[in-house]
């Protein structure tokens, strides 16, 4: 289950409590009940084991408002606005995003089953690092075990995707892959660069607060590495992605 769409579920939970004010239960394709850590104590959802009235939102994995349709190759998109998702966190978990005040937060890292196509590249990645650290400007990064460290980056452990949203909440600035944790940046309003590529685009899964970098034109869906996404990622140079940040961070520091 992806936990950037089990965000995104937390924002159209919102729209429909504009209509209705019924706590909401989401269910998978077949009707069943589904529940994930990331609703904890949103006042939106009904808990486990509620037995008043509720709405239902029918949200699972392939029936999502951004997918049209899929194919033996990957998906199909459809254009939407993606609603601005919620997270409340506890007291214990503010306190772990208050050791890392002010961050500038460099994420590589991938999920496991994410379409290769969403990765920039290492190597960029390091550079872009390199870059920041040599104007001054510090960098975190996300202990993960599915990425090495970037040269220089300050790691951070937490134990669970809501400690990682505390920080996320609390950072200068995130430069994200497109996922679940840029869907974190915007439910907080934390400053993000956001690298799309060519495989999803703004038009599904965008901020407008945001800086998406996106190549233009049709975005594919392809689950296998294909020459368009390569390209495509090519576009944005670290030193683009820098400059890029740069900007941002003199904006904040003017705020």
């Amino acid at each position: 289950m992806g936990l950037g769409d089990e965000l995104i579920v937390t924002g159209l939970a919102r729209r429909m409590q504009r209509r209705n004010a019924l706590p909401i239960r989401v269910l998978d394709q077949r009707g069943r009940s589904r529940w994930s850590p990331v609703w904890e104590n949103n006042p939106r959802f009904a808990a486990v084991g509620y037995r008043g009235k509720v709405q239902t939102l029918v949200n699972a994995p392939g029936q999502r408002d951004y997918i049209a349709g899929q194919t033996l190759g990957g998906w199909v998109w459809r254009e939407w606005v993606c609603p601005l998702g919620e997270i409340y966190l506890t007291d214990e978990e503010r306190a772990v995003g208050s050791r890392y005040e002010g961050r500038i937060l460099l994420e590589p890292a991938l999920k496991p089953e994410a379409s290769p196509n969403k990765d920039w590249g290492w190597d960029r990645w390091c550079a872009l690092s390199a870059h920041l650290q040599s104007k001054g400007y510090p960098v975190s990064q996300f202990a993960s075990q599915h990425c090495p460290p970037l040269p220089g980056a300050e790691i951070i452990k937490t134990t669970s995707f809501r400690q990682a949203c505390a920080v996320l909440e609390r950072a200068r600035l995130a430069i994200l892959p497109e996922g679940g944790l840029h869907h974190a940046a915007a439910a907080f309003g934390t400053a993000a660069i956001v690298i799309f590529g060519g495989y999803i685009s703004p038009a599904q899964t965008g901020y407008a607060h945001h800086v998406n970098l996106f190549s233009g034109g049709t975005p594919c869906g392809r689950r296998k590495r294909c020459l368009h996404c390569a390209e495509a990622m090519g576009r944005f140079s670290a030193k683009k992605v820098s400059e890029e940040a740069a900007s941002l961070l003199r904006v904040i520091r003017l705020d």
